[in-house]
């Protein structure tokens, strides 16, 4: 159960991520940039920093859930 748990919330929280970094990109850089490249390169900096901050939040989450 805490392996599906993890694999949900870790595909949910990269998937937020990469949706927040897209449109806080498109936000701040579409003047700069262009709209479609200042998303795309939100997104991937999203993903980049998202999946590093969910993994490890996740893992100390289940370690103090196993710790209760």
């Amino acid at each position: 159960m805490a392996v599906a748990v993890f694999i949900i919330g870790l595909v949910v929280g990269i998937a937020a991520a990469i949706a927040a970094g897209a449109l806080s990109g498109l936000r701040i850089g579409a003047s700069a940039l262009g709209g479609e490249l200042a998303a795309y390169m939100g997104g991937l900096y999203g993903f980049l920093s998202g999946t590093a901050g969910v993994a490890v939040g996740l893992v100390v989450l289940l370690l103090l859930r196993g710790a209760g």
